[in-house]
């Protein structure tokens, strides 16, 4: 009985692979952006995961300041049968090289009108690299795990990061 379960399970994990990939890519540039503010590019790779829990994998992708790797969009898990009630939890960056300006900070204020989703935001083995107004590279932080999230109790963003800054590590709250 609990190896029929599981292979139910399975089935059921399986189901969005018989989704319409044109559809798929659609609907997760459109969630992304509405529900991230994530405009990502056209052109990718994408692919259903079932470990370590559903998600579409992103490979080789563009936002407005970063080059991605992996981007990983964890989807829920209530309602695989109805395709359009899919909802995502939580997006995992891999690997990506940001470029910010100064301007490009203000997103990062307390007090900035542009919240962060509600849903965490995971930056993993990244890079930052720190632009002058004259595009020239000032620095580069190594980021090794960092998140972003907006408090709806307490009504600002969150963003810890943990890196290094010229071999030096450091914690960002």
């Amino acid at each position: 009985a609990i190896i029929a379960v599981l292979f139910i399970y399975i089935f059921y994990l399986s189901i969005p692979l018989l989704y319409d990939k044109n559809w798929v890519q659609n609907k997760i540039i459109t969630k992304l952006s509405d529900e991230f503010n994530i405009n990502l590019s056209n052109s990718f790779d994408i692919s259903y995961r079932i470990l370590p829990r559903p998600h579409y994998l992103i490979k080789d992708t563009k936002i407005t300041l970063a080059e991605i790797k992996s981007l990983a969009v964890y989807i829920g898990q209530n309602n695989f049968f109805n395709k359009d009630s899919i909802r995502i939890s939580e997006v995992a960056i891999e690997e990506a090289n940001f470029s910010l300006l100064k301007d490009d900070f203000k997103t990062f204020y307390k007090d900035s009108e542009n919240k962060f989703s509600e849903k965490k935001i995971k930056i993993n083995n990244s890079n930052i690299f720190l632009k002058d107004n004259l595009n020239e590279v000032i620095s580069i932080i190594k980021i090794s795990n960092a998140f972003l999230l907006f408090d709806e109790k307490n009504l600002f963003n969150i963003f810890d990061l943990k890196g290094e800054i010229f071999n030096i590590p450091f914690e960002l709250n």
